[in-house]
């Protein structure tokens, strides 16, 4: 089909396409009024300290030390990840644990190794207080819970707040770029429909 063709097919729809515009024009609107999200992110440090006894051999155990840091960092992460933490996270908070909330604290948290002995953490939520509270609340508990795990295990496995306090920042959601998306978003939507039908209506 021939470019003259597809605009003059368009020009078919000119009345549909200008609602598409506007009905994008107020979904834009609306996005921007929503509630904005809140994000808190942090970072934990998991590390082995070195034994002060093998002081003598420190090459060896400053090398043993980081490997065994960077294996433990995949145990962390599975520990943040376990609803048992996320249980008594919630339990701190004065949040009833049940099925629902589980459900729903855990779609507001993403947690993932970002280095070999690094794990960062993300809280989104409705409010800066919200998603502050469930990070520190977490990593409380992963950090305490893992210090007792390895309490009759390898006590020098550590796991530590890289800043105490997490970098809270709200959800970026300029008017402008929410209604030029809508405007631009529904209309190509609606030749995207247009020209699929056109084509098939040709073959």
């Amino acid at each position: 089909m021939e470019l003259k063709q597809v605009l003059k097919n368009l020009k078919k729809y000119k009345i549909a396409l200008l609602l598409s515009a506007v009905v994008g024009v107020l979904a834009g609107l609306v996005f921007y009024l929503a509630p904005k999200t809140y994000y808190a992110t942090g970072s934990l440090y998991v590390t082995r300290a070195i034994d002060d006894v093998k002081f003598k051999y420190f090459a060896y155990e400053g090398y043993y030390a980081q490997q065994t840091g960077a294996s433990h960092t995949n145990n962390v992460l599975a520990l943040i990840e376990s609803l048992d933490i996320r249980s008594e996270a919630l339990k701190k908070l004065s949040i009833p644990v049940n099925t629902s909330n589980l459900r729903k604290y855990s779609s507001m948290i993403k947690v993932r190794r970002t280095g070999p002995q690094i794990i960062t953490l993300a809280v989104k939520g409705k409010t800066a207080d919200q998603v502050g509270k469930l990070w520190d609340s977490i990593t409380n508990v992963a950090i305490e819970k893992n210090r007792q795990v390895n309490l009759n295990g390898d006590s020098f496995l550590n796991v530590s707040k890289i800043s105490e306090n997490p970098v809270v920042k709200e959800q970026y959601k300029p008017l402008w770029l929410c209604l030029v998306f809508g405007f631009v978003f529904a209309p190509s939507l609606l030749i995207f429909g247009i020209g699929l039908k056109e084509y098939f209506k040709w073959k």
